[in-house]
Formats: structure tokens, sequence, C-alpha cells
């Protein structure tokens, strides 16, 4: 038996958050899921130490709104993912979200199929974005020196999946060989290599090899 995945879904419309627990329930057993109306409550609720292996969080809600909620999230050491869901028709803010933790975002019309995807993803580490929305994150996406961060930060703000990349890029891997090494899509791997300029502040993949090597994130 698969070991349970305990995902909270945090959205002020209670009726859609039990919805979703449910239709996240049919995709797999093995996810257990708690519906809460209040990003305030989840917070919270993690500060009194429960834990969660996937955190799903509406963009819109009266309290504080998705974006504020992962800011919140991360600034208490929260490390679970966070896929945010919109149903806002106007292009959500991708790269603020991933700039502050979330791993994806997915729009409310999604089939469940798309769903399944973006657990998958997320879960596995990767970042999730429907088709649409890569073309406006790879059009909006601000330059490196935008983005700068302190280099002393530069060791936590890399995940696990990120160094992987990063010293396959260093060995010379093109997106496309990282991908199939990795086994996801080739616009994962670009998002990742995106963030990954913009964490170390450089442009150019021999730069970004330099500049992790300074730092000690590779050999």
């Amino acid at each position: 038996m698969a070991k349970p995945v305990e995902v909270v879904i945090v959205d002020d419309h209670q009726m859609f958050a039990d919805g979703l627990a449910g239709l996240i329930s049919g995709i797999g057993d093995h996810y257990r899921c708690t519906s809460i109306a209040s990003p305030l409550t989840a917070l919270r609720m993690f500060e009194e130490g429960r834990r969660f292996d996937l955190v799903i969080s509406d963009l819109i809600m009266d309290s504080i709104n998705g974006i504020a909620f992962v800011k919140a999230l991360r600034a208490r050491g929260a490390r679970m993912p966070v896929l945010i869901i919109s149903g806002i028709s106007t292009a959500p803010p991708v790269e603020e979200a991933l700039r502050l933790g979330a791993q994806g975002f997915i729009p409310k019309t999604a089939s469940s199929a798309m769903l399944d995807e973006a657990l998958d993803t997320v879960l596995a580490g990767d970042i999730f974005l429907p088709p649409k929305l890569w073309d406006i994150y790879e059009h909006n996406s601000r330059s490196p020196a935008a983005m700068r961060q302190g280099a002393d930060e530069t060791s936590v703000k890399l995940s696990q999946r990120q160094l992987e990349v990063l010293q396959l890029v260093s060995e010379g891997y093109s997106n496309r060989r990282v991908a199939g090494v990795l086994q996801v899509s080739e616009n994962t791997i670009k998002t990742h290599v995106k963030r990954i300029f913009q964490i170390l502040d450089v442009n150019t993949r021999a730069a970004c090899v330099r500049r992790a090597q300074s730092l000690g994130l590779i050999d």
C-alpha cells in the first residue's frame, strides 16, 4: 500500500475545497485531504506542529491572498510544495509566486488528468504550469540582476532538484538531455535553469557553473 500523502486545501469557498478534496481522493486512495476555509487557520495549524506533504491554495481569498500565504508559510520554515489554484481569467502572477516558493499554478477549470499531472509533478519536486502559462512566464520573467539574492542564502534557496539540474548543466548537458535524464518535460528544465540563473545572478551557463563552483554547490 502506498504511503499516505497528506494534502491540505486552503480555499475560502468551502464547497469548492470539499469538492476538490473529493476529486483528489478519487485520483488515488493514498491521498488524504483536509480542506480549510481560512489561510490564517492553516498557518496556525502549521505553527502548532501539523505537517502536510502538499499545500493547495486558492490565489484570491478574503483574509490574505495565495501569494502572501506562500510567503508566510516559507517565513515559518515550511518546506512542503505549494500549488496555487486560480479561477481568475487574467494571467496569474506566476513569476512572483515561484520566486516566493510556490511550485506551480493550476486553473480551477483544469481537468482531472491535468490535476493528476500537477500533483505528481510538484510532489516530485518539479514545477508545474499549464502550457499557456509557460509562454507567459518565459515572456515576463525578469533578468537575474533584478532578482539578486545574497550569496550566503544561495545554498538554502536551491532545491534538491535544482541542484541535480545544476550538476547536469555543469557537465554540459542541454535542457533536452537534462529532461531525459530526470524524466521530466523540457519546459520544466527551462524553468529550473531560469530560476538557478536568477538565484545565482548570472546570464549564461558558463557564468552559472563558475558561480556555483565558487559557492561550493558543485565540484
